[in-house]
């Protein structure tokens, strides 16, 4: 028996995290497949989305052509997972199939109509099994998809050795906000509108960025940048502020990062991000749209370096203790092995 590790990104030489890692120091045999004219670019737009879907389409494709019968595999990516177990379903290949971190926004009609079709397929393969990042989500996807709760399993975002860490610092006195989608940019905006003395910074895709509304002079946007740009301004800013438009998973992996970073969080409660930060404690929690409660929290955290270095401490030791990959191994293992 072989795994089969699906990323959906371009594999070097020194490609490898913390699953292959772990699957391989517990005697595990990997082969690793990659998407290997991966762009980041398509992910900033609607028509480059599509483009990305057939590559997860051909990711798939390469996981059931390089396995055999009774081999796993493991995508990292949700949709390349979900791909294969549909695949498996129509055609019975015989495979186990592990897809982690499902994560299901609300989307436009034709979407949803397509992912209910391609999902529903692969949950009524009999090896399937995926994971999602709060406990809640086992029964929400279950009664939005036809699947088993039985095979859906919890398994919480958690940091890379790869991550930078550092101790708390401040290099610079913006608050800033950024991701990929479901950020509440209209409040955002009026965060900076209302606090005319603060610097603001926003990282948005250009796509999902409500551009009809006036910008502040003390809010500079950038848009579609790298990763190592974007945490670049993560590590220099006072005030990480994640406010969100989704009680889906979302936010997680810039929680970890800004933690590992020693910055103070202030982000929107929702069932994922309370398993992260306790409010008042390790961070700052704010109901999703209160612009009042938003407004508030920034100010008494910009204003008080004793809090944001309180907060920020309590938040890494929270996470480099709860949140390592190696839980994250014992779980998958204890899924490989189950019949």
């Amino acid at each position: 028996m072989k795994i089969i590790l699906l990323f959906d990104w371009k594999l070097t030489d020194e490609t490898g995290n913390w699953l292959q890692k772990g699957l391989e120091n517990n005697r595990y045999t990997t082969k690793l497949i990659g998407i290997p004219n991966y762009n980041e670019k398509e992910r900033t737009s609607k028509f480059g989305m599509i483009i990305l879907w057939f590559k997860y389409l051909i990711l798939a494709i390469k996981g059931i052509k390089n396995s055999e019968a009774n081999d796993i595999i493991i995508s990292w990516n949700f949709v390349a997972g979900a791909i294969v177990g549909y695949l498996c379903e129509i055609f019975k290949y015989d495979r186990k199939v592990i897809s982690l971190n499902m994560i299901a926004h609300q989307k436009d009609f034709l979407n949803n109509i397509l992912r209910k079709q391609i999902y529903n397929k692969a949950f009524r393969y009999k090896s399937f099994w995926f994971s999602v990042n709060d406990e809640q989500l086992i029964t929400y996807y279950s009664s939005l998809f036809t699947t088993d709760p039985k095979r859906i399993f919890l398994l919480h975002d958690v940091y890379s050795n790869r991550y930078e860490k550092c101790n708390f610092s401040e290099y610079d006195d913006y608050v800033f906000t950024g991701g990929e989608a479901f950020r509440d940019w209209s409040n955002f905006i009026k965060c900076a509108e209302n606090f005319p003395e603060i610097q603001f910074i926003g990282v948005a895709r250009y796509m999902n960025f409500p551009h009809t509304e006036k910008l502040p002079k003390n809010l500079k946007m950038y848009y579609d940048i790298s990763e190592d740009e974007f945490y670049s301004f993560v590590k220099k800013c006072r005030i990480v502020f994640l406010p969100l438009t989704s009680q889906a998973p979302c936010g997680l992996i810039v929680i970890l990062r800004a933690a590992l970073l020693s910055k103070p969080v202030i982000i929107t409660e929702t069932p994922s991000t309370k398993n992260y930060i306790s409010n008042e404690y390790s961070g700052i929690l704010v109901k999703m749209y209160d612009l009042s409660m938003m407004e508030n929290s920034i100010k008494k955290l910009y204003y008080s370096e004793d809090l944001r270095k309180l907060y920020a401490e309590n938040l890494k030791e929270y996470i480099l203790k709860n949140y390592s990959s190696e839980r994250n191994i014992k779980i998958i293992e204890e899924i490989i092995q189950t019949r």
